[in-house]
């Protein structure tokens, strides 16, 4: 009888432990998802800032707003154009896995900075940058080039804003083409240049302000559509 007595409490020893077990797999499997939840609730939706100087220069003219949008990554190098930005678009916004990208380039190319480059190259660059985003199931938002007085590092270009207008035109088409959103920071900042920018081109923190305003409605409606 003891025997039995001792193999009966072995017994329900054993489903003791497999029920604490079982409770303790539940639980840990509780903890992980509700960690996740949280984490996803206080890191909201990643977007990235592509870009130039005038991308990578935001935040340091408008420290308020990137802190308040902790979810903006900026990826501006100054400098570049966009054959640069492209080479550099998988790793930056890509791997990055973003819902949303923000794609600000043309400027430098303009300028010459890597060489001459046609209006339709420049484009045709900045769309690449799209359909890559586009094909990793990242929205799109191409934005239009800012306003220019002039090129003051490179005198030789003539006509500037002239090839601004032409290029914006061409990302109009092509975003409607490939079903990208349009920014247009061009039109609210061009006949203010000189309020707006420092140099007739960069924008300073009145012009930063603008841009923000026009952004963060942009963004507002692109989160909208993620909930």
């Amino acid at each position: 009888k003891m025997v039995k007595k001792d193999l009966k409490t072995s017994k329900n020893s054993k489903i003791t432990k497999s029920n604490y077990y079982m409770f303790l797999c539940l639980f840990l499997i509780y903890a992980v998802c509700n960690s996740q939840c949280n984490s996803e609730k206080s890191n909201p939706t990643k977007i990235v800032l592509m870009g130039n100087s005038i991308t990578e220069h935001w935040q340091t003219y408008s420290p308020l707003f990137f802190k308040e949008n902790s979810f903006l990554v900026n990826k501006g190098i100054s400098g570049q154009t966009s054959v640069e930005m492209l080479s550099r678009f998988q790793e930056d916004v890509i791997k990055q896995s973003p819902k949303a990208v923000y794609i600000l380039a043309g400027i430098n190319d303009i300028a010459q900075n890597s060489g001459y480059i046609s209006i339709d190259d420049i484009s045709k660059n900045i769309i690449k940058m799209g359909l890559l985003a586009q094909k990793n199931k990242i929205k799109v938002v191409i934005c239009s080039v800012l306003p220019v007085t002039e090129i003051i590092w490179n005198e030789k270009i003539k006509n500037a804003n002239q090839k601004v207008i032409e290029l914006n035109q061409k990302l109009i088409n092509s975003s409607k083409k490939n079903n990208f959103i349009y920014l247009d920071y061009y039109s609210k900042m061009k006949e203010d240049l000189g309020l707006l920018t420092y140099d007739g081109l960069h924008p300073n923190e009145k012009g930063y302000v603008i841009m923000s305003s026009i952004i963060k409605k942009s963004i507002e409606e692109i989160m909208n559509n993620f909930n």
